[in-house]
Formats: structure tokens, C-alpha cells, sequence
């Protein structure tokens, strides 16, 4: 991962980079706050370049962890990120993770 902002305020986190076997530990950390916190958990992906099904565990883990105080809503994921989420049934594997595709294009999104 190269970088991971927190917006302010809010139960939002914007990642950017490759999420995999190397950065996966570092983007638990980072959750670990807002899941403890409970309610709605925004992860933006749409500047995420790469992610493999070690990113998958991270977010399964952190929809497991919420259980019933809150959701994981995924957003924003293009390319080989969303056909991974696609491949692995991301959207099926609990029932408190949310995907939200974005019609955004990248150079919009920026």
C-alpha cells in the first residue's frame, strides 16, 4: 500500500497502491480504529492499482469484527481490484458487506 488518508470526521478511508500480502497487516491497523468505533465503515478503493485475496481477508475480517454494530461499504473499485472482489463473491460473503460500484472514471476521481 502507498498510502492510506483517513478523512476526517468521518468513518471513511481512501487507499491508494497495491493492497496484498506486504501491506495487509498495515491496512488492518488502520480499519482497526473505525471498526472498534461500530457504524457504517467506508473503504474507497478507486485509487487502489492492485489488491490480491490477502485485501479480501482484510475486509472480510473487518465485517466479521463490526458483526452486528455496523457495515463495511466497499467503493470505488476498478479493473483487476473489482474483478478480484467479483471472483472471490466479496458482496456474499457476510451479510454486512456493501459494494458500491463507481461510474467515476480514475482522471474524475483524482
Amino acid at each position: 500500500m502507498q498510502n492510506a488518508e483517513k478523512v476526517s470526521g468521518s468513518g471513511v478511508i481512501r487507499l491508494s497502491g497495491e493492497i496484498d500480502l506486504a501491506s495487509a497487516d498495515g491496512v488492518a491497523l488502520l480499519l482497526r480504529p473505525m471498526v472498534e468505533a461500530g457504524g457504517p465503515v467506508v473503504v474507497d478503493l478507486s485509487h487502489v492499482t492492485f489488491m490480491d485475496t490477502t485485501g479480501i481477508h482484510v475486509l472480510v475480517r473487518a465485517a466479521d469484527d463490526l458483526a452486528e454494530r455496523g457495515c463495511l461499504i466497499v467503493h470505488g473499485a476498478r479493473g483487476g481490484v473489482s474483478e478480484v472482489i467479483a471472483m472471490t463473491q466479496l458482496r456474499s460473503l457476510r451479510p454486512n458487506i456493501h459494494i458500491m460500484d463507481c461510474e467515476v472514471s480514475q482522471a474524475g476521481a483524482a
